[in-house]
């Protein structure tokens, strides 16, 4: 009986539809196929990926949670694209060759937008990576500077799978491939400033040489730095003007970071009066080292202290130290106690500062012509010279004689003659 019914139901669906290839049976599993494929969709992989997001609820990490969701959807995708090639290959789509081909080329692009789909939603578990390695290593990479590290790889990926579409219909991407790199070198040189602005801005996201708030000197533009784009940083200068400086050119040139200093440098020089000793120059050195081994906001590492000028008014004595403080408010109210402190020592031990002098000497206070005269003569006589524009004569030569002319005489000299 069983087998009777078997065998009845067998000649019903082979029989076939409109006298077509077709039969009740292809249509039958077609739509189980289908039916499967649904009902896997909503129950098997929505209860695996329910499964999966509990599992991964409980780890520290966020990588597995946003791979989890990122996968979501193209799986689900998956399932039904599965069935459908399942539920299309059971039919006799062989005795349509036109078909057929057409069928297996739509099924092979859809499984590369499917892939490209699925990848460019996972780029952000990578990025989510990328910060977890910037944390630990000081922040290699700007967090600003993900966002478009992540178009970037979106692109890359959408342009791999046009290129892969591209092949399914039969054309070569090698034509168009050399036609984008015409083009890109073209709007490369057409846009080479922005092109200049926007990698420098790149570079100043990946190398930090400054940040926001820091205070720099550019060329002359001294102020702190109030923002980074893209193609320009804002630096808010000393008379709160704003100028904007463009990245390629901050990039390429030498920049100053005042902020990245551990401390300021104190420099400057007293002068002492000629009239003093050789004793208060030692105690003048000697005061001000004390000035600075007393102060706490004195680096006590680096500390110089030398006489090393002999200037036009004064007698110079050359300080060099180090703040403690890179604020320059803080560094200017140090320096000052310092200067205070040595103006205040110097006027206890007496000793004198120097201010610019010029010393004049009147005609009336020079010697005769005559004394002077024969100091010159006196002078000449001791070098064994008669005149000024004479050469002077060897050891053990007698002078020439008064009468000869002054060109004989250097010709006698002369050891060539």
């Amino acid at each position: 009986m069983v087998a009777t019914i078997f065998h009845d139901f067998h000649d019903v669906v082979n029989v076939p539809i409109g006298g077509s290839v077709f039969t009740w049976s292809h249509l039958l599993y077609a739509t189980l196929i289908l039916t499967l494929g649904y009902l896997l969709r909503r129950v098997v992989v929505a209860g695996l990926l329910a499964l999966l997001s509990k599992l991964a609820s409980q780890t520290q990490t966020q990588a597995d949670d946003l791979l989890l969701e990122a996968i979501r959807v193209p799986a689900r995708a998956a399932v039904v694209i599965l069935s459908g090639l399942w539920a299309v290959v059971v039919l006799p789509i062989q005795h349509f060759p036109t078909f057929e081909r057409i069928f297996y080329a739509g099924f092979r692009m859809a499984v590369v937008v499917l892939v490209c789909w699925t990848a460019t939603r996972s780029i952000k578990v990578l990025t989510y990576l990328m910060r977890g390695a910037m944390t630990i290593k000081e922040k290699i990479i700007d967090d600003r500077l993900m966002p478009f590290i992540e178009q970037i790889l979106k692109i890359v990926v959408i342009l791999i799978g046009f290129v892969m579409v591209l092949q399914e219909f039969g054309y070569d991407p090698s034509g168009l491939i050399a036609g984008l790199g015409l083009g890109g070198l073209a709007f490369a040189l057409a846009a080479k400033d922005t092109l200049s602005n926007f990698f420098g801005s790149i570079m100043i996201l990946t190398d930090k040489p400054f940040q926001v708030g820091d205070y720099v000197d550019f060329k002359g533009y001294e102020g702190t730095v109030e923002m980074i784009g893209f193609r320009s940083t804002h630096v808010r200068l000393m008379d709160k003007s704003i100028v904007q400086i463009p990245n390629g050119m901050l990039a390429s040139e030498p920049l100053r970071n005042y902020s990245r200093r551990d401390r300021r440098r104190i420099y400057f020089t007293v002068g002492i009066t000629y009239e003093c000793t050789p004793a208060m120059m030692k105690a003048a050195i000697t005061a001000i080292e004390e000035v600075l081994a007393g102060n706490p906001h004195i680096h006590q590492d680096v500390v110089l202290v030398r006489f090393n000028k002999f200037a036009d008014s004064a007698l110079e004595i050359m300080v060099h130290c180090y703040a403690t403080t890179a604020v320059w408010a803080e560094w200017l109210e140090i320096q000052e106690n310092v200067l205070l402190a040595v103006y205040e020592r110097f006027g206890q031990l007496d000793i004198p500062f120097a201010y610019p002098a010029m010393t004049v000497h009147m005609s009336g206070e020079l010697a005769p012509d005559a004394q002077r005269e024969k100091k010159s003569q006196d002078f000449l006589q001791s070098l064994n010279v008669r005149a000024l524009h004479e050469p002077r004569l060897p050891a053990g030569t007698a002078p020439a004689p008064e009468g000869v002319p002054a060109e004989e005489r250097f010709a006698s000299m002369d050891p060539r003659a």
